[in-house]
């Protein structure tokens, strides 16, 4: 189980270089988004990452780090096309990317947040990109907050991570007039797209097929109670609500967790299930989670775009002890992670759902639990940490 939830890699064949010569497709997940931006737009999927970064900053040292780090990963260079009625990646030689320096020197909070938000949600055009950036805002001397964003189409929660980590030993070296110390990457995002694709197309997907249409016939979305009519068109209009389990709580959680020989995230997942059912009435709920799809060696460095939606469904049988129930949901992500590979927009087609607008397909209920993010606490001999931003859109009712 460890094994599986860590996402370890197992011995296989490596990704073999695709074809060049012919359009490169784009993977399952890509081909979600350029759909969704083909139809409503907007800065809803973009990615961002801000860090604060103390010392004294050499601004074209950290131009020539961000440039050198577009060219190190294709997925930063490149654009959409439409060929013959499909979408193709296209892989572009040469972005000179520059890194804007906006002055706000003595800004408040309340400013710099601003500033941050409106860069992230700013949209990206899928066809002429680029869809990735960065900007430097000057605070002081020897103050700076370096916002990196990209479309989500081209990145992911764990890319951002190799960003900010590679980023920080270019810098370094670019200061010190120095090639970086960085492996060279054994495949790049077109290579996995093609191929996922090959991969995961006639029989290869029937088995996982099986066990998905099976999991989730009859699925029924889920009625929270909200305060207000459901939009008959989904909108992301929506915030972001932070709040701070006590220690005690979840050293609780944990400890159960383990006496029932499970995980800290399926303890949460199964909580989260047993509130639902209170808050609904229902019997039968159905939540989404995502995991990195980062299950072989050669794409653990990689930035691109990898997660992959799973939809965890489980009956809340109210004459079951927590612990009884418990167990029950450790099964049901055990069987999930065993059939991971299951591109979540084939699920869609193939559960066949009725298609509803004021809704998300499968599930409106999102759970995760983040590692840690995986930033350097230094910068050569810039401090760093991590700086938030507000958000105002959610793509899901939780």
């Amino acid at each position: 189980m460890r094994r599986r939830l860590a996402g370890q890699a197992q011995r296989s064949d490596p990704i073999p270089p695709a074809d060049r010569t012919e359009p490169l497709p784009l993977s399952f997940s890509q081909q979600r988004l350029w759909f969704l931006n083909e139809f409503q737009g907007g800065g809803e999927y973009n990615s961002a990452l801000a860090l604060r970064l103390r010392g004294l900053m050499q601004v074209p040292a950290l131009t020539a780090a961000v440039q050198e780090l577009v060219a190190r990963h294709e997925s930063l260079r490149t654009t959409f096309k439409e060929v013959d009625g499909k979408a193709t990646q296209v892989v572009q030689s040469v972005v000179d990317l520059v890194v804007p320096v906006v002055e706000l020197p003595g800004a408040t909070d309340a400013a710099l947040d601003a500033m941050l938000a409106a860069e992230h949600g700013s949209p990206f055009d899928l066809r002429r990109g680029p869809l990735f950036r960065a900007l430097l805002v000057r605070l002081a001397d020897d103050e700076h907050v370096l916002l990196l964003g990209a479309h989500h189409i081209v990145t992911d929660g764990a890319s951002m991570g190799v960003l900010v980590e590679e980023l920080g030993i270019l810098y370094a070296a670019a200061r010190q007039g120095r090639q970086a110390d960085l492996p060279v990457l054994p495949a790049q995002y077109a290579d996995f797209a093609s191929w996922q694709r090959n991969r995961l197309s006639g029989p290869a997907l029937d088995g996982e097929l099986d066990y998905w249409t099976r999991q989730l016939s009859g699925i029924s979305p889920l009625e929270l109670p909200t305060d207000r009519p459901r939009p008959q068109v989904r909108t992301t209009a929506g915030a972001m609500r932070n709040f701070v389990v006590p220690g005690e709580v979840a050293a609780r959680l944990g400890a159960l967790a383990r006496a029932q020989g499970t995980t800290l995230f399926t303890a949460l997942m199964a909580a989260c299930q047993v509130l639902f059912a209170r808050w609904s009435g229902q019997n039968d709920i159905a939540v989404g989670t995502v995991v990195t799809g980062r299950n072989r060696a050669e794409l653990e460095r990689l930035v691109g775009f990898f997660v992959n939606t799973l939809v965890l469904r489980a009956p809340v049988d109210r004459t079951q002890t927590f612990t009884e129930f418990l167990g029950t949901v450790s099964q049901t992500v055990l069987d999930a992670l065993a059939h991971q590979e299951m591109p979540f927009e084939r699920l869609v087609d193939a559960v066949q759902v009725e298609r509803d607008a004021s809704r998300n397909p499968l599930f409106d209920v999102m759970v995760l639990m983040h590692d840690e993010q995986r930033v350097p606490r230094t910068f050569s001999d810039l401090r760093v940490e991590i700086v938030d931003i507000s958000g105002h859109t959610a793509i899901f009712d939780i």
